[in-house]
């Protein structure tokens, strides 16, 4: 039997262990294959998407339980949100704890030459069209993309009034530079 959003929540706070069980096999069903697939398809393995869900379903009942759950949406929108703040913090905690030094580090980590050698050609493409652009330009999507600096960090650089100032002159830069590469 499917219950609704609201009944789950009773059924959570209710203190009834058979109860809750149901109400948690219910939110299992509607939430863990999609947040399998959130955290697979963003570089993440079964074994994180289940760590993933066991977080969200814990902040879910303790939030519930407490009385600080306000429902806004869906429980199974809710959950996917969770879960995607949850595995997107992960990753960037990953990706700060073994930043990349330049864009040839993820040549060596493949192990499919052909792979390597478009994944070379692309890199070497990529830098002669950016030494056409200004330097100004080249610079700073050098220090976002291969030295993976902040775009604060880089505002401060290169002596941007602001962040957003930073950020459009990336993208305008980004822009010119596609049009080099087509």
């Amino acid at each position: 039997m499917q219950y609704s959003d609201d009944m789950i929540i009773l059924k959570l706070r209710s203190g009834n262990l058979q109860e809750e069980r149901k109400a948690l096999l219910q939110i299992r069903e509607q939430s863990f294959e999609m947040i399998c697939a959130l955290v697979c398809n963003n570089h993440g393995r079964r074994a994180d998407a289940k760590d993933i869900y066991q977080e969200v379903i814990t902040n879910l009942v303790q939030k519930i339980r407490s009385g600080k759950f306000v429902q806004k949406a869906s429980l199974k929108t809710y959950n996917f949100s969770v879960a995607r703040n949850l595995w997107f913090k992960e990753l960037r905690k990953k990706k700060r704890q073994r930043p990349l030094e330049s864009f040839d580090d993820t040549i060596i980590c493949t192990t499919n030459i052909e792979q390597d050698i478009i994944r070379q050609e692309r890199a070497a493409m990529i830098h002669q069209h950016l030494d056409k652009l200004p330097q100004r330009e080249s610079e700073i999507l050098r220090l976002y993309y291969f030295e993976r600096k902040k775009m604060s960090e880089i505002a401060d650089l290169m002596g941007f009034k602001s962040e957003q100032v930073a950020k459009n002159v990336k993208c305008k830069a980004m822009k010119k530079l596609k049009v080099l590469m087509c």
